[in-house]
């Protein structure tokens, strides 16, 4: 009954979705609202003539004009007009339906034309202000522009013109925008946040941050394609929804959707055929050199198209020439045949490929598509050369796609097969990549540089640590590698640079292992001699373990120096350009360090940031971004906040590879609906994880006990806290203060005296204010100090942990009471009253029920706190002054007061 009930819940929503994507101007709303909210108020400005809508030619500009002149038509008259690409030799053809209307005899001069428009737009508008709209308005013709100056200059109407740029209109209407009567509001291709919202309107139910980003970038903040997209998605399934959650499928593509076809060609046929071939020669290289094209194509031409803002061209370096919009490549490849691929590639490659030394990265990448497109394969040297570079770039797809075709060479094929390894563990397919390791011969091995070898031995590694039955094999694998290479090394006092790095890589690889395996003390010392070390042998091996140090200074109770590193690494990043690997290891290394210092709100900023998602790590990588963010809103205690993102993870999660993060997401999910409430809900999310099998990282495992234990606490379980306490021992029997004391904060609700202690004892092995807050809280709890409650829930709440803050508050409330302590009773009850009100559930209620006033009591606390007399209440109320000033005897008791102004600030 249940299955049929959500199916046909999600039926109804991808029909409703299909429906509201047919439906151009709500979506301008949507995406636009910013804009027309500001075109509006500069219309409703005094003085204002109007507004000029600039922007790219799709960039949905006449769908913002409409819903603009639509949201006044309730207030004021439209009209709307439209300048034909005719209109500069037809007089009056922009108002040609406005002429139409016209008697004979009002049309015998330019100056009976003009005053009859005018009276005619006044006439319509029956005493409102009347709006009038014009597109292509670059194609005025002078009779047309002279009658709408006068209508703005008189008044008779307000204009809202449309445009790509503001230099295109007609130069009458310059002054105007000098002079700011006309005010330009450029349209701006949409952020990915303005996407993601735009799409949450346009499809309902819950729209992964993913989903929008990848639509963003497959559109390029385009909305009239990124509408398009979504529809023609959509329409093929590729866009659909399971369980109220939108998710796309893996290999979803924007080629063969016909409107955008449709623009496309609509701006390129009226360009001369010599042009429209560079676009196509441009479209299937991407980028190429400038002076390749002049070897082949028209200097004025390739002038003109730099004018007309069809190409871009870099001044740096080589001058490399690209298509000014993306999506028009796109588009146009989708047009051309093989043939005509490799006609074009004959004529601009009629020497062959250049050399791979000779070429910038884009334009190899660009030359490995096109090579593809072509069905034919690179020289092996430029295939891996582009596979390389896709690696560092995130495109683990691609890669592999350079690297099909190699032949296997004793030279060439461990380099092959390592790279094709480190794509397919960037798709997250460890068994396929150590399989692809596997064919590499030891004899292959041998002709290989010791760095090299290094490498393939820790991409090895990296591959057997994520599969339970070779895990154990890791350590063998680095101390054998070691051997090998101090035997290779010689005898001399000092080994070489390249016997250097393939040290520091193996030194690498084993931090990597031991920081997974949650081992952070063995490594402790050495991580900080590789990051302090003043040469180097590689400096992105030494900003990786950067990386890692600061998560293990963080696990180790050095939580402060953890997040000083960060900084310290983030601002090195920020001054080079460092691969994908270093950066996807300082994103999530960078997130457990402020997740478990409390900075929630910066972690969830990491997640956010578009810049460090492409597409293909989108694709790849989505729902671990998904469930970044889930986990940042639970450890926050904000549960409703974290169930977007969270079942948005597990949609993800469990139609892809990624199994080792079902577990954190399962656990993640119950803890959620725990501190909604809802322990049905939870339950069914933890009898899922009982089913999962446990594997993964050390945090993985971490993260799964403390909120499945949490979950499980919060729902009845009486076990749950001595299984979190017992959890917490085995972290500090490692050192790892920083998760016992997550642990123990978690488990000492309630708890007994002697874990209280335990958790101020782990506490001072720790730093930074989460600690301190255990700290204050663990031993206000025990002792009774009011002093270090308030300031734990002081702590709290600078944090924006809501939860925590609700917890030191219920507790410092019961000792305020019982130390008979008014005053603190009026500051604390009012602050949890409030937190109530934030959260469905509190962690903590208060031992001692609230005082409850009697009906009548509430009446004469009203009135007694809004200033009224004794005699006054009295006399309202229908009671004597006696009765009533007993009722406020009894009324100050309860509450703890002692004067009408305390009064008035508890009510």
């Amino acid at each position: 009954m249940r299955t049929r009930i959500e199916a046909e819940e999600t039926g109804q929503l991808l029909r409703d979705a299909k429906v509201r994507a047919g439906d151009r101007l709500a979506w301008a709303r949507a995406v636009r609202s910013r804009e027309i909210a500001e075109a509006a108020a500069a219309l409703a400005a005094p003085g204002s003539y109007g507004v000029v809508l600039t922007g790219d030619t799709s960039s949905g500009k006449s769908a913002v004009a409409s819903a603009l002149l639509t949201g006044l038509e309730a207030s004021a008259h439209t009209i709307r007009l439209r300048s034909t690409t005719m209109g500069t030799r037809t007089p009056y053809g922009a108002l040609a339906v406005l002429l139409a209307r016209l008697p004979e005899d009002a049309q015998a001069d330019p100056g009976s034309i003009m005053r009859g428009i005018l009276q005619l737009v006044a006439a319509d508008a029956g005493g409102r202000t009347a709006v009038m709209s014009l597109e292509t308005s670059k194609n005025l013709d002078e009779l047309s522009t002279a009658t709408l100056v006068n209508i703005m200059v008189t008044g008779t109407a307000k204009v809202v013109l449309v445009a790509d740029r503001a230099s295109e209109l007609p130069a009458d209407f310059h002054w105007m925008l000098s002079e700011g009567r006309l005010r330009e509001i450029p349209l701006a291709a949409l952020s990915p946040e303005e996407t993601l919202q735009g799409l949450r309107l346009l499809l309902g139910g819950i729209v992964p941050q993913t989903v929008g980003f990848q639509l963003q970038a497959m559109s390029r903040g385009n909305p009239q394609v990124t509408l398009l997209v979504a529809a023609e998605l959509l329409q093929r399934g590729a866009l659909a929804a399971a369980d109220g959650v939108w998710t796309l499928a893996p290999d979803a593509e924007m080629g063969g959707i016909r409107q955008i076809d449709d623009l496309v060609r609509a701006r390129l046929e009226r360009q001369p055929p010599r042009i429209q071939t560079i676009v196509e020669a441009l479209a299937c290289a991407r980028r190429i050199p400038l002076q390749r094209l002049l070897s082949v194509f028209r200097r004025e031409d390739l002038a003109q198209m730099e004018d007309d803002g069809l190409i871009t061209v870099d001044d740096g370096g080589r001058h490399t020439v690209a298509l000014a919009d993306p999506l028009v490549g796109e588009v146009v490849r989708g047009w051309l045949s093989v043939p005509r691929r490799r006609e074009l590639r004959t004529l601009l490659m009629s020497d062959g490929e250049p050399p791979v030394e000779a070429i910038a990265v884009l334009e190899l990448l660009g030359l490995a598509a096109w090579t593809r497109e072509c069905h034919t394969l690179l020289p092996p040297r430029h295939a891996l050369a582009a596979a390389s570079a896709s690696l560092r770039l995130f495109a683990p797809r691609f890669a592999l796609d350079c690297l099909e075709g190699i032949d296997r060479e004793a030279t060439t094929w461990p380099t092959v097969q390592h790279l094709r390894a480190r794509a397919l563990l960037m798709l997250q397919l460890p068994q396929q990549a150590l399989a692809c390791l596997d064919q590499v011969a030891e004899d292959e091995l041998a002709l290989l540089a010791p760095s090299a070898v290094a490498e393939l031995t820790a991409t090895q590694a990296e591959a057997m640590r994520w599969i339970p039955d070779r895990a154990g094999q890791v350590e063998g694998l680095l101390a054998d590698a070691r051997a090998r290479l101090l035997l290779g090394a010689g005898s001399g006092p000092r080994p070489d640079a390249e016997v250097r790095r393939a040290a520091a890589v193996l030194d690498l690889a084993d931090f990597e292992h031991r920081a997974f395996v949650g081992d952070y003390r063995r490594i402790e010392d050495r991580l900080e001699a590789m990051v302090a070390d003043p040469d180097p042998a590689d400096d992105e091996i030494r900003l990786r373990a950067a990386c890692i140090l600061m998560e293990a200074r963080t696990m180790l109770g050095r939580e402060q120096e953890g997040l000083a590193l960060l900084h310290e690494v983030a601002a090195q990043m920020g001054q080079k350009q460092g691969s994908a690997p270093l950066r996807q290891a300082f994103a999530a290394r960078a997130f457990t360090v402020l997740l478990f210092n409390g900075h929630w709100r910066q972690a969830l900023a990491l997640l956010r940031s578009p810049s460090q998602w492409s597409l293909e790590r989108l694709r790849a990588t989505g729902a671990s971004l998904e469930l970044g963010a889930g986990l940042a809103y639970v450890y926050a205690g904000r549960g409703h906040d974290a169930l977007g993102p969270l079942l948005s993870a597990l949609a993800l999660l469990e139609r892809g590879p990624s199994a080792g993060l079902l577990g954190p997401a399962y656990a993640a999910t119950a803890f959620a609906y725990a501190q909604l409430g809802d322990a049905p809900a939870s339950r069914k999310w933890l009898e899922k994880l009982e089913r999962w099998r446990p594997q993964g990282s050390y945090q993985t495992r971490s993260i799964v006990d403390f909120c499945s234990q949490m979950a499980r606490r919060w729902t009845g379980d009486p076990q749950a806290a001595s299984r979190l306490v017992a959890s917490a021992r085995e972290d500090i029997a490692l050192g790892r203060w920083n998760q016992a004391g997550i642990k123990l904060f978690g488990a000492t609700v309630g708890g007994h005296a002697d874990d209280l202690r335990l958790l101020e004892e782990v506490c001072a092995h720790r730093q930074g204010q989460l600690a301190q807050l255990a700290l204050l809280l663990a031993r206000g709890t025990r002792t009774g100090r009011l002093e270090d409650l308030t300031a734990a829930a002081d702590l709290a709440a600078a944090l924006e942990l809501d939860a925590v803050e609700s917890r030191c508050a219920a507790v410092a409330l019961d000792r305020a009471r019982e130390m008979d302590d008014a005053g603190a009773v009026r500051r604390l009850r009012p602050r949890l009253d409030a937190l109530a009100g934030r959260l469905a559930v509190l962690p903590v209620e208060p031992r001692h029920a609230p005082a409850v006033l009697t009906d009548r009591e509430q009446e004469v606390a009203a009135l007694a706190a809004s200033g009224t007399s004794n005699r006054r209440i009295a006399e309202l109320l229908g009671l004597s002054v006696r009765t009533v000033e007993g009722h406020l005897y009894q009324i100050f008791a309860k509450l703890s007061v002692s004067t009408r102004g305390e009064l008035a600030d508890l009510l």
